[in-house]
């Protein structure tokens, strides 16, 4: 499985672009959860959100001097990462249902509404996919992560761990509007561990991104896990209920980082995604 190419690039802008754009972000999420105050947006509100993203990343690329054209990969890896998204998630079904018929503790079995009613998920993931996942990771991977890291260093192992590091803070972060605003839930522990794993998905993300330069294969694996395609619905109690996004999201980085270990391309954080294996890190 080949990184697409889409060539290295520099982010030039200083801080001033990737600030503006965070703050935008929120500021306009923050408005639209005080419109949505108990409950969930409208569809069309969803549709301007995903839109107001992708519009939003377009305008820091181009305020960069970075053709924003070049961060997608191309069709064809779109097929690979289908392929790949596909395959890890038949194989967590096998796993997840084998623990539930074997009485793991934590771990029973239940009928599957994606099973029952696979239209209905399809159209819940296309939904997910275009307007959330594809529009956050083109902002928040695509363009914040290289940005962050191209102000700690150009091309370097160090300056992308931050990158990834710093933009899995600020997604967690970003969620706070719809925590507080659109949800109506309060500080506790309840969103110290939503704000833990929504740090860990971001970590995650990155990682993902930071191996492989492939959008649509992050943003698949985003849209799955807002949508998880179980076919045999697993029901977990107690701590496994909590440590299983965890488990989840250490499988996916595990199972791209060895794909790509096997199939002989480039290793993990060769600097931002698009920089050769060439290039060497100055750590």
């Amino acid at each position: 499985m080949s990184r697409p190419d889409i060539g290295p690039q520099s982010f030039d802008g200083g801080p001033l672009i990737p600030v503006v754009t965070y703050v935008l972000t929120v500021l306009v999420l923050s408005a639209l959860a005080l419109v949505s105050t108990g409950g969930s947006p409208s569809p069309l509100a969803g549709i301007a959100w995903g839109v107001f993203l992708v519009g939003l990343a377009v305008g820091a690329f181009l305020a960069e001097g970075i053709e924003p054209r070049s961060v997608v990969p191309s069709v064809r890896s779109l097929g690979v990462a289908l392929a790949v998204v596909t395959a890890f998630w038949a194989l967590y079904n096998a796993v997840a249902a084998v623990l539930a018929i074997g009485g793991v503790p934590g771990f029973s079995a239940g009928a599957s509404r994606v099973a029952a009613h696979p239209l209905l998920y399809l159209a819940a993931f296309g939904s997910s996919l275009l307007f959330t996942a594809l529009p956050e990771e083109l902002l928040f991977r695509g363009y914040l992560q290289g940005s962050v890291a191209s102000l700690v260093g150009e091309r370097s192992r160090r300056a992308t761990g931050v990158g990834i590091s710093v933009v899995a803070v600020l997604f967690a972060l970003f969620h706070l509007p719809r925590w507080f605003l659109m949800s109506g839930h309060s500080v506790g522990v309840d969103l110290a561990a939503r704000l833990l794993g929504l740090t860990a998905a971001g970590l995650a993300f990155g990682l993902v991104y930071a191996l492989s330069g492939n959008l649509w294969l992050v943003a698949l694996f985003h849209a799955t896990m807002n949508q998880p395609p179980f076919l045999v619905t697993v029901h977990t109690e107690g701590l496994v209920h909590y440590l299983l996004p965890f488990v989840e999201y250490t499988a996916i980085v595990a199972a791209v980082f060895a794909l790509y270990r096997l199939t002989g391309t480039e290793g993990p954080l060769f600097g931002r995604p698009g920089v050769s294996a060439s290039v060497p890190s100055d750590d």
